[in-house]
């Protein structure tokens, strides 16, 4: 069974890029990497994905480990618009594999805390 793991959660000042990793270590050679975020109140919303190559987009950036069993999804001028619980999720052509959760929260999102 491929499975991925990812931290509880990250921060970072507004502006700044966020570097969210996600370790997939029983990845398999025909598994891609899917990157969904979901903002509360909210359905997911597709980010980015691979499979063996870093890939860029409008949203993000994908870097992609040699060994394919660690990815990186990179925010590159995080905002408050940004603050969402992001999943990486390893999928076959026949469906979902794996999933774990970050939630990202901006510096400022957690005043009070």
């Amino acid at each position: 069974d491929a499975k991925t793991t990812q931290p509880n959660s990250m921060e970072s000042n507004e502006e700044e890029p966020v570097h969210l990793p996600c370790n997939h270590s029983t990845i398999s050679g025909a598994d891609y990497i899917y990157w969904y975020r979901q903002r509360p109140s909210q359905g997911p919303e597709y980010v980015i994905h691979g499979l063996t190559s870093n890939v860029n987009n409008r949203m993000a950036s994908l870097t992609i480990a040699e060994d394919r069993k660690s990815s990186t999804l990179i925010l590159h001028h995080a905002t408050l618009r940004d603050a969402a619980v992001y999943y990486c999720i390893l999928r076959d052509h026949s469906g979902t594999d794996g999933a774990a959760a970050v939630q990202y929260l901006p510096g400022g999102e957690r005043e009070g805390i």
